[in-house]
């Protein structure tokens, strides 16, 4: 009889035993829910801030294309200018004009969400593997675009130094309906509204030397890989950033 009751008795507690086991994983498997649900509900807000921030990008690449596009032609122009041309037959108000343009604006890239992601470890959590790849791809290119300004960057002062050097600048302020100097305007040569608004104005190179004219140009010329920038680079960023915010409002939508 004693040994009947110890047998029910050792059934009962492991009985027990098992439902507070089944109790603990239950609650595990819930809070192990809670917190991916919060995880998940923390990295659809990032993902829908990293659309603002790349729309911003897409936005702000525009002017970029057409600055760099323009510096290569005002380039190219000053080469084929100078070309063949000796000393006496270059005019300081053409040269003003085809070396009025050796920079583009700097990069301001929105990278907060992409950092939120990245430093919270939520990137490694988003459940989508081509969505991660694509803004590690996006993330990689704009930091590439960075070394590419900063190399642009030198050669755009080299070639500011050398115009100064040649180029009489001194010219009196003036205004005028169409600022040819503006990087919205297109490049057209002969800048004839210049010749107007300073016809009565006439200023000389600052050398007799064409040696150092040509030198001149030869570091202009450099500035016409800013090409590859507005033809490929910023277009490619921009196909990119479009395709990560279509991806990404898929993935996450409001």
């Amino acid at each position: 009889m004693a040994s009947g009751n110890q047998s029910r008795y050792l059934v009962y507690a492991i009985g027990e035993l098992l439902l507070i086991i089944v109790g603990i994983l239950i609650a595990l498997q819930l809070d192990n829910w809670n917190q991916e649900r919060q995880e998940q509900e923390q990295i659809a807000k990032y993902a829908r801030a990293l659309v603002d921030d790349l729309e911003a990008d897409v936005e702000m690449i525009e002017p970029m294309i057409i600055q760099t596009k323009r510096i290569a032609a005002f380039s190219d122009g000053l080469n084929e200018y100078v070309r063949g041309r000796q000393i006496q037959d270059i005019s300081n108000l053409d040269l003003l004009y085809l070396t009025s343009h050796t920079w583009y604006r700097p990069f301001s890239w929105n990278r907060a969400a992409i950092q939120q992601l990245t430093n919270s470890g939520s990137l490694r959590l988003m459940k989508n593997i081509e969505l991660v790849r694509e803004i590690s791809d996006y993330e990689a290119f704009t930091w590439h675009l960075d070394e590419d300004y900063e190399a642009d960057r030198r050669v755009g002062e080299q070639a500011e130094l050398a115009a100064s050097e040649i180029v009489d600048w001194n010219y009196p302020e003036r205004e005028y309906k169409t600022n040819p100097f503006h990087w919205q305007s297109p490049y057209a040569f002969p800048p004839t509204e210049l010749y107007e608004v300073y016809s009565d104005v006439e200023l000389e190179l600052l050398t007799d030397d064409i040696r150092k004219v040509r030198a001149m140009v030869n570091t202009f010329d450099r500035l016409a890989r800013m090409r590859a920038r507005g033809e490929s680079e910023f277009p490619a960023l921009q196909e990119q950033a479009r395709k990560l915010i279509q991806l990404l409002q898929a993935e996450y939508p409001e």
